[in-house]
């Protein structure tokens, strides 16, 4: 896909993908990875609850289908834990209700055709900050 922010590293025990929700989520995690070994692939908005589509609607979600191109392993009965491109999928979510939807629209989309990502332990649910406490003074802090 055009947006995917590829590494260079084709050693998949090493590579990372982190899916990042959104345009503005690509830009500040572009300038934080190692582009050696991590690369990023934007999605924009919910994606398709699969647990509630057929597998044809599941296909012709383009965020679907992104994820499963990236991956390289396909999905469903066909997929291959050993193609897979990626030794770690970690997904980044905003610390919002939003973001905790789409991190469980994209786990049960890995949950229901990738399984065996799953099961490996190669899925990750990055955990954002709620909180940043500033020193505005001599002993005084502002939340």
């Amino acid at each position: 896909p055009a947006k995917l922010v590829d590494c260079r590293s084709d050693d998949v025990e090493r590579s990372e993908l982190f899916i990042v929700e959104g345009d503005s989520a690509l830009g500040t995690a572009r300038l934080a990875r190692s582009s050696d070994f991590q690369a990023l692939l934007p999605i924009r908005g919910k994606i398709l609850n699969v647990q509630k589509a057929s597998v044809s609607d599941m296909l012709r979600n383009a965020e679907c289908t992104a994820i499963i191109q990236v991956l390289g392993a396909g999905s469903g009965r066909s997929f291959d834990l050993e193609a897979a491109r990626y030794g770690k999928i970690v997904l980044m979510t905003d610390a919002d209700v939003d973001g905790a939807h789409i991190r469980t629209l994209l786990l049960t989309l890995f949950y229901r055709y990738m399984k065996p990502l799953v099961e490996a332990g190669r899925v990750f649910a990055a955990v954002p900050p709620l909180h940043r406490i500033e020193v505005i003074g001599a002993g005084r802090r502002k939340n």
